[in-house]
C-alpha cells in the first residue's frame, strides 16, 4: 500500500512538473517581454530565491511620508481665490449645519464650505452642484451608504479647494467621492491617506475633469485605486498621484478616452501596482508628465493597455515627451498591452531604467547616467504641480 501511494505521488509531481514547464514555455514564445517575470519566479521555485523586488519588505508608511514630504511641497488650499470664512453656505444663505445645506440643494445651487473638518458624509442627488471650500476645509471619516465621503448621484458635479482623508468601508473600496452619476469636475483637491480618491461607477458616459489637484497614499488589497473610473472619460491635467499603496494602480480606467498631460505620478517607495491601467483599452494620450515606479512595486509593467480585454470602437495609444523613471527592484517594463491592440505610438521619451531601448526614444541606464537627481526627487519639469525643485 505505501508503495503505491509513494509511486503515484512521483507520477503526480512529475506530471505536474512537466505540466508547469510547457506552460512557461508556451508564455516565454507567446509574449517574450514576460522573460524577466519569469525569471524571477522561476528562481524563487527552483532555488528559493527571492528578486530583488522580494527581498525587502515595503518601507512603513512614515518612511514613505518621509520620501514624499522629500519630493513634494505640502499641499496648500487657494486662499487667494477661495479666502477663508466660517460655516456652511447654500447660495448666499447661511445654514446651522452641513445637513441642513445639503437637504436643501436644488440643481445649480452653489454649496460653500468653511474651514474647519466635516465628518458628516452626505449625498449629493441634485444636478450641476457645485462645492466649494473656502480656507483649508476638510472631509474625514464618514461614508454614506458604505461608500464614500460624498455620493454623487446627480449629473455635473463639481469641486473645488477640498482636502479629504481617512475614508474607507468594509468593502475595502470607501472613495473621497463615489460618482454614480455622469460628470465630475475637480479643481485643486487634495484626496489621501483613504482606500479610494474617486470610484466612478455611472450607468451613463460622462466626463471627468481634474486640474490642479492631489491624490496620495490611495489604494487597498490589490481592488482600491487612486482614481478607479468603470465608463467616464478621463482629462487629467497638471495634477498628480503619489505614492498609491496596497498593490492598488495610479490610473485605473476603463473609458473610452483617456488623456493625462502635465502631470505626475510616482509610485516612491510605495508598494503599488501599474501607475496606469486603461483595462479595456480605448484612446490614450500620456504627454508632458514624469512617470516614476519605485522599487517596491507589485507589478513590473509601468502601464497596462487592454489587458483584461479590448472593449471599445477606436483604440489608440500615444505615448510621447514624457520622463520615465523606472527603478523597481527586478525587471522593469513599461508598456504592456493586449494581443489585439493597435501599435502604440511611444516616441521622444526620456526613459530611465527600462528593459528595453529603441531609437524611438532616449534610454539611460540610471538616474546618474540621465543627470537626474537622486531618489525620490522628481525632474524639475512640472515645479508648479507641488514639487520640491
Amino acid at each position: 500500500m505505501k508503495h503505491t501511494i509513494l509511486k503515484t505521488l512521483l507520477y503526480y509531481f512529475a506530471a505536474a512538473g512537466l505540466a508547469g514547464h510547457l506552460l512557461l514555455l508556451v508564455v516565454e514564445v507567446k509574449d517574450p517581454t514576460l522573460r524577466p517575470l519569469l525569471q524571477e519566479k522561476a528562481l524563487h521555485f527552483l532555488f528559493g530565491v527571492q528578486s530583488a523586488a522580494a527581498e525587502q519588505k515595503p518601507p512603513a508608511t512614515d518612511q514613505v511620508k518621509a520620501d514624499i514630504a522629500q519630493a513634494f511641497n505640502p499641499w496648500q488650499p487657494n486662499d487667494k481665490r477661495y479666502p477663508p470664512r466660517q460655516g456652511v453656505w447654500r447660495n448666499g444663505e447661511q445654514y446651522a449645519s452641513l445637513t441642513e445645506a445639503v437637504k436643501a440643494l436644488q440643481h445649480g445651487d452653489t454649496l460653500h464650505l468653511g474651514a474647519g473638518i466635516y465628518n458628516t458624509a452626505f449625498r449629493v442627488n441634485k444636478n450641476d452642484i457645485t462645492i466649494t471650500g473656502y480656507g483649508h476645509v476638510v472631509l474625514e471619516k464618514g461614508t454614506v451608504n458604505g461608500k464614500g465621503f460624498i455620493l454623487a448621484t446627480g449629473t455635473n458635479l463639481t469641486v473645488n479647494n477640498l482636502e479629504c482623508r481617512q475614508i474607507s468601508v468594509p468593502s475595502k473600496n470607501g472613495a473621497c467621492i463615489r460618482l454614480e452619476g455622469a460628470g465630475l469636475t475637480l479643481d485643486n483637491v487634495y484626496f489621501h491617506s483613504s482606500e479610494e480618491g474617486i470610484l466612478e461607477t455611472a450607468k451613463t458616459v460622462g466626463n471627468i475633469f481634474i486640474t490642479n489637484s492631489r491624490f496620495e497614499l490611495l489604494g487597498k488589497a490589490g481592488r482600491a485605486h487612486a482614481l478607479y473610473l468603470n465608463s467616464a472619460n478621463l482629462y487629467f491635467s497638471s495634477s498628480m498621484v503619489v505614492a498609491s499603496r496596497g498593490q492598488g494602480h495610479g490610473i485605473k480606467s476603463r473609458g473610452a478616452v483617456t488623456v493625462i498631460e502635465n502631470s505626475i505620478i510616482a509610485g516612491l517607495s510605495s508598494q503599488d501596482s501599474r501607475l496606469v491601467d486603461i483595462s479595456n483599452g480605448g484612446k490614450l494620450t500620456i504627454t508632458g508628465s514624469v512617470l516614476q515606479q519605485g522599487p517596491f512595486s507589485a507589478n513590473h509593467q509601468a502601464i497596462g493597455y487592454g489587458l483584461e480585454g479590448i472593449k471599445h470602437k477606436e483604440n489608440s495609444v500615444s505615448i510621447s515627451d514624457n520622463v520615465f523613471i523606472l527603478e523597481r527592484r527586478g525587471s522593469n517594463l513599461l508598456y504592456k498591452a493586449h494581443d489585439t491592440a493597435p501599435p502604440a505610438r511611444i516616441v521622444s521619451n526620456m526613459i530611465v531604467g527600462a528593459d528595453n531601448s529603441d531609437s524611438d526614444n532616449f534610454h539611460f541606464d540610471s538616474r546618474k547616467k540621465a543627470g537626474l537627481a537622486q531618489y525620490p526627487l522628481l525632474p524639475a519639469l512640472l515645479c508648479d504641480s507641488g514639487q520640491k525643485c
